[in-house]
């Protein structure tokens, strides 16, 4: 988020740079029970969910 922060030409990070990271960022640290793969869910619905609980 930092990184993107100073691509953007911003000295800190805001809100939309962890939201739009992390997606790319958790998707591989994410693992599903077999419960929730099994109800059809997968790891980029839970991380669409945290984000738009978060905003």
């Amino acid at each position: 988020a930092r990184a993107r922060a100073l691509y953007d030409g911003r000295l800190a990070p805001s809100v939309d740079d962890v939201h739009a990271l992390a997606e790319p960022v958790l998707q591989h640290r994410m693992a599903l029970t077999f419960a929730a793969r099994a109800e059809g869910m997968n790891v980029r619905d839970v991380i669409a969910r945290l984000v738009k609980a978060s905003a």
